[in-house]
């Protein structure tokens, strides 16, 4: 679990940046707990924090669609308590949560609070804990586009050791990705996110 920390956490040693802001409006759809998701924002602000991006919480009625939210760095994630349309086996994190892109760039996530429930029961991780790292992690795509990556936070599938390192607060953004959300950030969703490769 360490190595995970260590690799993906290099970059908070060597890398400087100007802190960034976005705005993250999070839309509860169904029964979801409000207590729950209020230490889910507390703990994403936190992950984001260490990459110094600070984020804005504001209300689903305050948030701009289309080309407004992507210039604006407005996200809005739909915390879903329905099911997702994937089926997998293993802790997909396609199962977790979905981020949609358009031509306008991303702006837009569902997270699916039933499946990270009954993740968090078997898996014995908070329900807060886990809501806060697939939000973390659907924040990323819309950052960075679809794509993902082979550790830290942006992986495909969360393993026992990823659950592990969720668990402990020590899974991270990777070097190249933190470098890749502030130029995001400084910039246009449109510029630097649509450049992304699978």
């Amino acid at each position: 679990m360490r190595g995970v920390k260590w690799f993906c956490g290099v970059a908070f040693a060597t890398l400087a940046f100007a802190g960034e802001t976005m705005n993250v409006s999070v839309c509860p759809l169904g029964r979801v707990s409000a207590k729950a998701v209020t230490s889910a924002e507390a703990e994403a602000a936190a992950l984001f924090r260490d990459i110094n991006v600070e984020i804005i919480w504001k209300s689903c009625e305050e948030a701009p669609i289309g080309q407004e939210a992507a210039d604006q760095h407005w996200f809005t994630m739909r915390l879903r308590d329905d099911e997702p349309a994937v089926e997998s086996e293993t802790p997909s994190t396609d199962m977790l949560g979905e981020a949609f892109f358009s031509e306008s760039g991303g702006y837009v996530a569902d997270v699916y609070y039933r499946e990270i429930q009954s993740l968090s029961s078997r898996r014995a991780v908070e329900t807060a804990t886990l809501l806060s790292y697939v939000m973390a992690h659907e924040l990323g795509h819309l950052l960075l586009g679809p794509a993902h990556s082979p550790s830290g936070i942006m992986r495909a599938s969360w393993d026992s050791r990823d659950l592990d390192a969720i668990r402990m607060g020590w899974l991270q953004f990777c070097r190249t990705e933190i470098a890749r959300i502030h130029k995001v950030l400084q910039g246009s969703f449109r510029e630097t996110a649509h450049n992304v490769r699978d």
